[in-house]
């Protein structure tokens, strides 16, 4: 049927559409949001699915991070834990 076909389309098809998904929400959900207080650039954080990472941008309650094994990303700051 049509969902091995779309599975097995170059670029995953499935890996990318989450992520779109989940970009827009944050947007609308981090307008007018504040930030946590114990943030900080440079900071090193844990993410669940990204792993360990250093802040490298600051919005609102929206991180831009450079995550050692998955490159720059952003998340919301509730998606991450001050690293141990």
């Amino acid at each position: 049927g049509p969902g091995w076909q779309r599975a097995a389309t170059p670029g995953g098809g499935f890996s990318t559409k989450p992520a779109r998904v989940v970009e827009s929400r944050s947007s609308a959900i981090s307008l007018g949001n504040k930030g946590r207080d114990d943030l900080s650039l440079g900071q090193r954080v844990f993410h669940q699915k990204f792993g360990y990472g250093a802040i490298a941008e600051i919005e609102g309650n929206k991180l831009e991070i450079d995550f050692e094994q998955a490159g720059r990303k952003r998340v919301m700051d509730s998606f991450v834990t001050i690293a141990p």
